[in-house]
């Protein structure tokens, strides 16, 4: 009993010291106005993305008078188009085709648009697409960037650094002056395609730090974590560097550090970038890999779709080529005749007819 007694007292008193110990306050982390754009996205359709898009395998319509989507999908090798997605309104123009490839009704997607870059002489940008898919309920984030009509899944967003000078005029001042030999390629491109059904997203990116002669690759991968403005670190004997711990682009959220680590390890070190690109007239926007779009020289509206969806259907595949080569082959009847008088199997039936 007396042991039972002093446990409870233990128990009570060291309660009530937990209870005195100065509790720990966690509020949000408070959104800057970079972040803030994350959840900023508007209906008007960017111009560089307004009109018709052509790929290896669909067609694409981004409509100049209002935010209507549509997808068209070339089957059958091409020799058949399929109206997958497009607005409810699109069949009051043309009644779509009854077969076994098209749906009764076209996939109704709605898609939103947020800037991540764009550059002042309006040949070249990125974005970032909220797409509403009708069979989900949550919202699908597809970036893409635009160079000289030509549209990129797979591209990089250079950050600049800048040094603090005194200025000219007023040495108690300073003013930033860029480093053009230290930059940031920021990995945005994570979205395999703008698909009528959600696309698959990367879950590791690989971004770049230039600088001069020297580019250390940083690899990021998924993460549960929050979102904040912690910056990790690394070096190389010689100097140290520090980027953003978390990227976020296509919806998710990664980092380059484990845990609630700071510290970027095995980093990877090469003299160039180790593959072919291509840069908007700012530098501010770097594109890899083929283009997954190219602009149609034609009015962007579903009038002008429709047009080269009928078109096309009204080719004819040519008959497939014969299993076999044709060719001229004797088949010497002569000789066959004479083998079939000393056949035994047809002796009977020859007798016959030679009575007829």
């Amino acid at each position: 009993m007396k042991n039972k007694i002093f446990h409870l007292t233990f128990l009570f008193i060291l309660l009530s010291s937990l209870s005195a110990l100065p509790q720990t306050k966690i509020i949000p982390h408070k959104l800057n106005d970079e972040e803030l754009s994350l959840i900023e996205y508007k209906d008007e359709v960017p111009e560089l993305l307004k009109g018709i898009w052509q790929g290896s395998d669909r067609l694409l319509l981004f409509s100049d008078n209002s935010s209507d989507f549509a997808c068209v999908l070339r089957v059958f090798y091409k020799w058949y188009d399929d109206r997958a997605a497009e607005p409810p309104a699109f069949a009051q123009i043309t009644s779509r085709n009854r077969n076994d490839a098209t749906a009764r009704h076209g996939e109704n997607i709605e898609i939103k648009y947020r800037t991540l870059v764009k550059d002042s002489s309006n040949k070249s940008g990125a974005w970032e697409l909220q797409v509403k898919y009708p069979s989900l309920k949550e919202y699908v984030y597809i970036p893409v960037c635009v160079i000289n009509g030509n549209l990129y899944l797979n591209f990089f967003i250079k950050q600049n650094f800048y040094q603090e000078i005194p200025s000219p005029d007023n040495p108690e001042e300073t003013i930033q002056k860029l480093i053009p030999e230290i930059y940031y390629l920021k990995d945005t491109g994570a979205a395999s395609g703008i698909t009528i059904s959600p696309p698959v997203i990367k879950n590791e990116l690989l971004s770049y730090f230039v600088d001069g002669s020297s580019v250390y690759h940083i690899r990021y991968w998924l993460s549960d974590m929050e979102l904040t403005s912690e910056q990790a670190e690394f070096s190389d004997d010689e100097n140290e560097y520090r980027v953003n711990k978390f990227l976020k682009t296509a919806g998710r959220l990664y980092t380059c550090t484990t845990g609630r680590s700071t510290k970027i390890r095995n980093i990877q070190k090469s003299s160039s970038l180790k593959f072919e690109y291509v840069l908007n007239e700012e530098s501010t926007i770097l594109a890899t890999g083929k283009p997954y779009l190219v602009k149609v020289p034609a009015p962007g509206n579903r009038e002008e779709l429709q047009k080269i969806v009928d078109e096309n259907n009204k080719r004819k595949a040519p008959p497939p080529p014969p299993l076999f080569p044709p060719s001229e082959i004797n088949f010497h009847w002569k000789e066959i005749s004479e083998l079939e008088m000393y056949n035994p199997y047809t002796w009977n039936r020859r007798n016959l007819d030679l009575h007829k």
